[in-house]
This record gives C-alpha cells, structure tokens and sequence, in this order.
C-alpha cells in the first residue's frame, strides 16, 4: 500500500510542479494585463482595424491602405505612434460594428472576444479529466505571448481557435469543414500558410482544397470591394522593403538574415514539409502541427503574440502514446515562450527542434505500424499454408475412400 502510493506521488509530482509554475506565471500575466489595459490604451494593434474600418465606411473602402488617412485617423483616437493597416481587408470588416462605440471600450470588447476564443480553444482541445484540462488552461494563463496577443488585441487567438476547430473537425471526419474553417485563417495568413501544403502532401485533399477555395473566395472578394487600386496599394505594401526587410528575430531571418537568404531559406523550408508529409502521412494532429511550426518560422512579419499559435503542438505532443523526449521538447518550446524578447533565438531553435521531433515520432510511429503490419501479413500467409496443407490431405483421404469402395464393388 504504501509503495503503491509512492508511485502515485511520484506520477503526479511533475504535474503538480507545472501546475503550480504554470499558475504563478498566470498571476503575472493577468496582473500585468490589467496594468496595461488601465496605463496603455492606446497601446493596441487592434486600433489599426479600428481604423481601416472607419476609412472603409467613411472614406471608401478603395482608400483602405492610404497611409495619409490612417494616421490621423489614429492620432485622433489616443493611438501610440502611427502603426499601418498590414491585415487583409477582412479584418477590417470585423471592426465594423465597433465603431458604434469610442476605441477604448471597442478595444476592451475586443480583447475579451479574444481571451474567449483563446478559452474556447483550450476547452475544445483538452480531455475529460479535470486535472488535464487544468493543466491546459494553466499552460494558455501563463504563456507569455497570450500577454502580448491580450494586450494588443491581435488577431492571433481567433486564427488560433479556426486552428484547433479544423482540428477537430478532420478528426471527427467532416474534411470539408475542416477545410473552411483553415481556409478562415486567411485573416491571419502567414501564421498557417504552410499547413495546406503539408496536408495536401499528406494525402488529406479534402480538407487541402477546401482550404484553397475559402482562401480564393476571400481574395475575390477583397478585390471587389477594395477594387483595383486598393489591391495596387496592399500589394505593394507587402512587396516593399519596409516589409521584407524588415527584422523579426524570432523567425527565420534571426538565422539567416533578411531578404534573399531568408527568401531562399523560406523555399528549402516549404519543400523539407512538403518530402516529410509526402513520405510519412502523419495523422492530422502531426500534420497541423507541422505546418504551423513551419509556417511560424518562415513568416516575413510575425508579432511576439502569435506565438500563442505554439500552444496547439505543445498541447498535442502530450497526447497519450506519444514519447517522453517528444514531451520534453514541447515542455521546452513552451518555457522558451518566456524568451521570445530578451533571447529570440531560443525560440527559434525551439521551433525548429519540436517540429523536427514530432516529424521523427511520426515515423518511427510509421515504422513500427509497417512492421506490425508485416509480421501479421507472415502470420497469416502461415495459417493460409496450413490449411491448404490440411485442405489437400482430407482431399487425399477421401481419394483413398473412393478407391476402396470401388474396389470391394469390383469384387
């Protein structure tokens, strides 16, 4: 009785001492986002929605990327600097109904539409036991990136929920809403680019083209709405050098530098997925993962609260059946989070390192299914020998029985 309860507390212990990490940090995190709600309310990048929406409504919707309209318009709501409208013309149309309220309270609406979808996600993706799904809200309260996702207001965890909803929905067997609930991160894109790739690669068609579909859809209609100059501006927006050139550490160019090098890198990076995926068909989870840790560190922009995008590979590595080490690195990735300002590098290699494991556990998961699979194909060519034996040998002996009856008929 008591080596057994010795077990026992030595099972729990590691999750205690998460839990109660993971809580502290939460403290932190929610202190502070009460101080920066309360000190810095003009600190949010959702004003750049804000925004976009009133040129859209009040100017034309052709003048949505007009630098000369969007930094008054900002000066004029209490915003901290001039920050550009660098998201799709869909975000823009989500801030629509905000403007019936002054930013401030429209930025505090926002921010807690946000922390539900981030709560949501992490509801829809944890499992039945209590203790489980405490650790996983543990793990979103004191992730740092969530304070800078809360904080700014970002787009980020509602890309993250369509993340985890497609999920959910290749697994329960609905690809096609799978692929739309993908095709919806388009609000977001460079955090789930590569994820199409990889699930086409991967076999999952369904849910890969349904994707592009969405995507297209949402292309086309920016473009008719925006028309053409607006799409001229937003173009070259995202091909100017401001944008590719500028400096983000936490992704690839904290390796290899901006511009062409990270140019190059992004492609050997797109095509490394693409061979994995083709030549081991991870499951959906693995597949997902991957291309969201690909897509994160390939990214041209990427803001410190994207990162709360880590959350849904760390959270699937702890799945049952998978490998202590794959555990670890994930455990890692998520302490890193804490490092994504003071040591961008860090988190870079975290990156790296949890995707490269997860591709590894999937095919020696792989592996071991193939060689199962093999063993059971001998065994069963054993036991089809065996009764062709026994087939031809009754076959024999009724053979002898005809013989002798025909001959004591003879006599």
């Amino acid at each position: 009785m008591k080596s057994r309860l010795v077990r026992l507390w030595g099972s729990r212990l590691p999750r205690i001492v998460a839990a109660v990490g993971m809580f502290e940090l939460g403290l932190f995190v929610a202190g502070y986002l009460i101080y920066w709600i309360a000190q810095r309310p003009g600190d949010l990048d959702f004003g750049s929605q804000y925004a976009a929406a009133y040129i859209g409504v009040h100017y034309g919707w052709s003048r949505l990327y007009d630098p000369t309209l969007i930094g008054p318009i900002e000066a004029a709501n209490h915003l901290d600097g001039f920050a550009p409208f660098q998201h799709p013309p869909p975000d823009a149309w989500l801030a629509i109904p905000f403007l019936l309220l002054p930013l401030r309270w429209a930025g505090l609406i926002w921010q807690v539409l946000v922390l539900a979808a981030l709560i949501a996600a992490a509801l829809l993706v944890s499992p039945a036991r209590r203790w489980d799904r405490a650790l996983i809200l543990l793990s979103v309260a004191g992730f740092q990136p969530v304070l800078f996702a809360l904080g700014y207001g970002t787009m980020s965890p509602v890309v993250f929920l369509l993340l985890v909803g497609t999920l959910r929905a290749m697994e329960g067997g609905s690809p096609v809403l799978a692929g739309v609930f993908l095709g919806l991160t388009a609000l977001k894109p460079q955090l789930t680019l590569l994820a199409i790739p990889v699930l086409l690669a991967a076999g999952y068609w369904k849910t890969g083209l349904t994707a592009v579909g969405v995507m297209a859809a949402l292309a086309i209609a920016s473009v008719a709405v925006i028309g053409i100059g607006g799409t001229r501006d937003y173009v070259s927006f995202l091909v100017s050098p401001e944008t590719l050139l500028h400096p983000v550490p936490w992704t690839v160019k904290g390796l290899v530098g901006s511009g062409p090098p990270s140019f190059i890198a992004t492609a050997v990076v797109i095509l490394a997925a693409v061979a994995v995926a083709i030549r081991i068909r991870p499951p959906p989870d693995v597949a997902l993962s991957v291309g969201v840790l690909a897509s994160l560190f390939v990214a041209q922009h990427l803001n410190v609260g994207d990162f709360v995008l880590w959350l849904l590979p760390v959270w699937l590595a702890f799945r049952a059946g998978r490998p202590w080490w794959l555990r670890a690195v994930a455990a890692l990735t998520w302490i890193s989070g804490w490092l994504v300002v003071g040591v961008p590098i860090v988190c870079v290699v975290c990156d790296v390192a949890l995707a490269v494991t997860f591709v590894v556990a999937a095919a020696r998961q792989s592996h071991d299914r193939d060689s199962k699979g093999n063993i059971e194909s001998g065994e069963d060519m054993a036991l089809r020998s065996e009764d062709g034996a026994e087939h031809d040998v009754q076959r024999l002996r009724r053979g002898k029985r005809e013989v002798r009856l025909e001959l004591r008929r003879l006599r």
